[in-house]
C-alpha cells in the first residue's frame, strides 16, 4: 500500500516546473529578438545616415569641382578666379598683335590657336617646299644662327577646337599677322607640318595699350569678359582708325565636351570709364 503511494508521480509540481521554463525560455527568446530588433533598426539607421552623408559630399564635391553654376539671370563672376583668368589669357593680346591685325577674322583666329601650342609640341624641322613669295617678309634658310621650327597640322586643329568649338569650321592657312613680323608659321600640306619662317624686321612700336579686364558675367552656359582698352599714340605718329578705345566683349559658351569655346569678340562702343 505504501509503496503504491510513494510512486505516485507529482504531475501538478512538474507540469508548473515545465510552464515555468517554457516562461523564462519565452522571456529569454523575446528579449534576443527585442535586441536583434535594436540593432537591426541601428544598422538601418547608420546606413541610411551613410548614404546620406555621403549623397552630400558627393554633391558638395560636384559643387566644388563645377566652374560656374547655370544661373538663368545673369550672375557676377570673380574676375580674379581661375577660370575666368585662363579665358582672359586666350584671348589677351598685345599693343603689337592689336597694331599688326586690324580684323578679327580666321587669320586672328589662326594665330590664337597656334597661340596655345606649348614649346613642347614643336620641333626642329627643315625648309623643304617653304614657299617664301606667300610668306613675306619671312624666308626659310638653315644656318647656324637659324634652324626653323615646326609642329604637326593635327596639333594646331586640337588647339582651334578647344578655342572655337569641335563643329566650328577651320580654314587651314599660313600663320602670320598681316602687318608685322608675329607667328610666322607657313602652313604645307604636302608635308602635314606648320613651318617658321624667320623675319628680320623691327617690331617694336611707340604706341601703347592699357587694358584691364573690368567684368565677368554668367548665364546659363555662357561666360561674358569685358575688357578695357585704352590706346596711346605718340607725338609724331596718329593712331590707326582700327584702335579703337573703349570695352571689347568676349563671350564664351561651354561646349558638349565641356570647354568654354570662344564665340565672339565684339567692340561695345561706350565712354571709357579707365
Amino acid at each position: 500500500m505504501n509503496d503504491n503511494v510513494n510512486n505516485i508521480p507529482l504531475t501538478g509540481n512538474n507540469t508548473v516546473s515545465n510552464n515555468n521554463q517554457s516562461n523564462e525560455k519565452t522571456k529569454r527568446n523575446n528579449k534576443f529578438v527585442l535586441v536583434l530588433l535594436i540593432i537591426i533598426i541601428i544598422l538601418i539607421g547608420y546606413i541610411f545616415y551613410s548614404m546620406k552623408a555621403n549623397s552630400s559630399r558627393i554633391e558638395q564635391l560636384k559643387y566644388n569641382c563645377t566652374p560656374v553654376n547655370s544661373y538663368k539671370e545673369k550672375h557676377e563672376l570673380d574676375i580674379n578666379s581661375t577660370l575666368v583668368q585662363d579665358l582672359y589669357r586666350k584671348v589677351h593680346t598685345n599693343i603689337r598683335e592689336d597694331l599688326a591685325q586690324p580684323d578679327w577674322d580666321n587669320t586672328m583666329k589662326l594665330y590664337l590657336a597656334y597661340r596655345q601650342i606649348g614649346d613642347s609640341y614643336k620641333y626642329d624641322t627643315n625648309c623643304n617646299m617653304f614657299n617664301a613669295s606667300s610668306m613675306e617678309p619671312y624666308s626659310c634658310e638653315v644656318s647656324i644662327n637659324f634652324t626653323p621650327k615646326g609642329f604637326k597640322v593635327d596639333t594646331l586643329i586640337i588647339e582651334w577646337k578647344k578655342l572655337f568649338g569641335e563643329d566650328t569650321e577651320i580654314s587651314l592657312d599660313n600663320i602670320k599677322l598681316k602687318n608685322s613680323c608675329i607667328g610666322g608659321f607657313e602652313y604645307i600640306p604636302e608635308r602635314e607640318e606648320f613651318v617658321q619662317g624667320f623675319c628680320g624686321e623691327e617690331n617694336a612700336t611707340s604706341f601703347k595699350a592699357d587694358k584691364k579686364l573690368t567684368k565677368a558675367v554668367t548665364y546659363n552656359d555662357t561666360i561674358i569678359l569685358t575688357e578695357n582698352v585704352k590706346y596711346r599714340g605718340n607725338e609724331k605718329m596718329d593712331l590707326p582708325d582700327y584702335l579703337k578705345s573703349g570695352d571689347y566683349l568676349y563671350t564664351f559658351r561651354l561646349d558638349m565636351n565641356y570647354n568654354y569655346v570662344l564665340v565672339s569678340k565684339i567692340y561695345d562702343d561706350k565712354d571709357m570709364n579707365f
